[in-house]
């Protein structure tokens, strides 16, 4: 069972141990100031380098600032909630449709779509990336602490709208138990930083291991 301790200690060192955390807060502060746009490049080209970098030459922005719009109206529709009482069920249709929509987008694709979900709705949407969406080779998640422990079940999740939204289940259930009262960071973010710590980063340290 993760603990409160856990989680707030996870979320303490994802401040301490990943660099681009600032890239994560300029962006807060570009959408505060109403540079959404900026906000979401800024995040694609750090938090999304090994995408984006093969589309920037071409990447469409004003195709992109088009999609954006047109999925606003099921943006607002989550804009009120939070991922602890929020019934996905309820939104299931309008949360696949942003999800198919940005991940058909090249340089967004199926990792940068749930970062501009989150930064669209910072208290619902949670960020995956392929170790955490279980990509990686099934001896790496083994050696996980979180795994030995009985605390996280080793599921792979496909690049698609179902096993997203599944994903966002699935961390509520994980988590629903978890006190956690911030001030910098959702919920919703602070779960992602916890994900990151314990599954992403060690996995990666195991891969640089191997190829050494």
């Amino acid at each position: 069972m993760i603990t409160d301790e856990e989680f707030t200690k996870a979320a303490k060192e994802f401040d301490a141990i990943e660099k681009r955390s600032s890239f994560y807060n300029m962006a807060i502060g570009l959408i505060n100031n109403n540079f959404e746009m900026e906000a979401y490049l800024l995040i694609l080209a750090t938090w999304n380098f090994a995408r984006f970098r093969y589309a920037v030459n071409d990447f469409d922005i004003n195709g992109f600032k088009e999609k954006i719009k047109e999925l606003n109206p099921c943006f607002n529709k989550l804009k009120d909630e939070d991922f602890r009482t929020i019934n996905f069920d309820r939104y299931k249709e309008e949360i696949k449709k942003i999800f198919v929509a940005l991940s058909s987008i090249k340089g967004v694709e199926f990792t940068g779509a749930s970062k501009i979900m989150h930064l669209k709705n910072r208290s619902v949407f949670i960020m995956w990336d392929g170790y955490i969406k279980g990509k990686k080779p099934k001896k790496y998640y083994n050696e996980l602490k979180i795994v030995k422990n009985g605390d996280w079940e080793i599921k792979k999740y496909k690049n698609d709208p179902e096993d997203y939204f599944q994903f966002l289940k699935d961390m509520r259930e994980r988590f629903i138990d978890i006190n956690f009262q911030s001030n910098e960071k959702t919920f919703a973010k602070a779960i992602d930083e916890f994900n990151y710590v314990n599954i992403t980063r060690p996995i990666q340290k195991m891969e640089k291991k191997k190829r050494q």
